[in-house]
C-alpha cells in the first residue's frame, strides 16, 4: 500500500512510547522535561542571533531566526525527547491505527505538555541567571517578540498553531517514517522549522520558554504578564497546534492509508469473487470497466 509501511512505523512507536510512559512515568516526564530544555535552546540561539540583525533589518532578521532555530527539533529527534508538539502525530497515530488507546494518547499529551513547560520554565530561569538577554539589543527584541504575543488577536494565535504544527509534525513524519538516514532527517527537520519560524507561526512550547524569559526580564506589565502568557498565548496556540498536527497530518495519512488498503480489499474481492475473473484488461469494453466500478462500489 501507499503509505501502511510509513504509518504502520509510527504507529510502532506510538505503542513503544505509551508503554514507556507506563513503565516509568518519572523516566517519562524527566524525557519531556528534557524537550523543553532542547526547545529553550532554540530560543536561545534565534535571540542571539536575529537580534542584531533585526535592528538593522528585520526582514532578514526573520531569516536568521528561522535559519538557527530548528537546532531545536534536531536535538529532539536525534538526541531522543519527549516533545508535546510531536505526540500529535507520534502517538495519536496509534490511536487511529489501533496500537494505543484514546486514553493513552490522552494521558501521552497531558504529561508531555507538563514536562515541557517544567523545562522550559526552568530553562528560562536558567538563561536570566546567566544574563545573556539582559543587555540591548537582545533584551529590546526579546520584549518586542513577547509583546506581539501577549497581545495579539486570539484567533490569528489560533491559526499561526495550526500552521506550526503542520510543518513541525510533517518534519518528524519524514524524519520518523520516510527517512532512512540522519542527514534526511536533519534536513527536513531544519526546512520545515526554517519554514515555521521564518514565517512568524507559534509553536506553544517554544513559546512557553520565550514568554517566561521575557517575564522574568524587567517588561512592560501591561504588555508582557503571566496571565497573558498562560490565558491569552497558551490557550489558542496548544489548541492549534494540536489541530494542526492531529489533522493535517496525523489523521489525512492515516485515511488515506486507510482508505488505499480498503481499495485493495475490493479489489482482491472481485479477483477472487464468482462472478468476476479480474480486473477488465486493457482496452476492455466500456461494459466491461462499468460492470467492475458498479461491483467496486457495492
Amino acid at each position: 500500500m501507499l503509505y501502511t509501511g510509513a504509518v504502520d512505523a509510527i504507529a510502532s512507536v506510538s505503542l513503544k512510547k505509551a508503554t514507556a510512559m507506563k513503565h516509568s512515568l518519572i523516566g517519562f516526564l524527566t524525557l519531556s522535561v528534557v524537550a523543553g530544555f532542547y526547545i529553550g535552546f532554540g530560543v536561545l540561539l534565534m535571540i542571539i542571533a536575529a537580534a542584531p540583525v533585526a535592528a538593522i533589518n528585520p526582514g532578514i532578521g526573520k531569516l536568521v531566526c528561522g535559519a538557527v532555530f530548528p537546532i531545536a527539533l534536531i536535538l529532539v529527534v536525534i538526541a531522543g525527547a519527549e516533545l508535546f508538539t510531536g505526540y500529535n502525530l507520534l502517538i495519536l497515530k496509534g490511536t487511529f491505527r489501533g496500537t494505543v488507546s484514546f486514553g493513552d494518547s490522552m494521558l501521552g499529551w497531558f504529561w508531555t505538555y507538563l514536562g515541557n513547560l517544567a523545562g522550559s520554565l526552568i530553562f528560562a530561569l536558567l538563561i536570566y541567571m546567566s544574563g545573556v538577554f539582559a543587555p540591548d539589543p537582545w533584551h529590546t527584541f526579546l520584549n518586542k517578540v513577547a509583546t506581539y504575543k501577549c497581545n495579539a488577536p486570539w484567533w490569528e494565535l489560533f491559526f499561526r498553531g495550526i500552521f506550526c504544527n503542520w510543518l513541525v509534525c510533517l518534519g518528524i513524519w519524514s524524519a520518523v517514517g520516510r527517512c532512512t538516514s540522519d542527514s534526511g532527517k536533519i534536513m527536513m527537520c531544519w526546512w520545515v522549522l526554517f519554514c515555521f519560524v521564518t514565517t512568524g507561526m507559534e509553536h506553544s512550547v517554544a513559546n512557553m520558554t520565550l514568554l517566561a524569559i521575557a517575564n522574568i526580564l524587567p517588561h512592560d506589565p501591561a504588555a508582557i504578564s503571566w496571565g497573558k502568557m498562560f490565558g491569552w498565548n497558551l490557550v489558542p496556540v496548544t489548541l492549534g497546534n494540536i489541530v494542526g498536527g492531529s489533522f493535517f497530518v496525523t489523521f489525512l495519512y492515516w485515511f488515506s492509508t486507510a482508505m488505499d488498503e480498503k481499495g485493495a480489499r475490493n479489489m482482491e474481492a472481485l479477483k477472487g469473487g464468482s462472478g468476476s475473473t479480474g480486473l477488465p484488461r486493457a482496452g476492455g469494453s466500456p461494459e466491461e470497466i462499468k460492470d467492475v466500478k458498479v461491483k467496486m462500489k457495492s
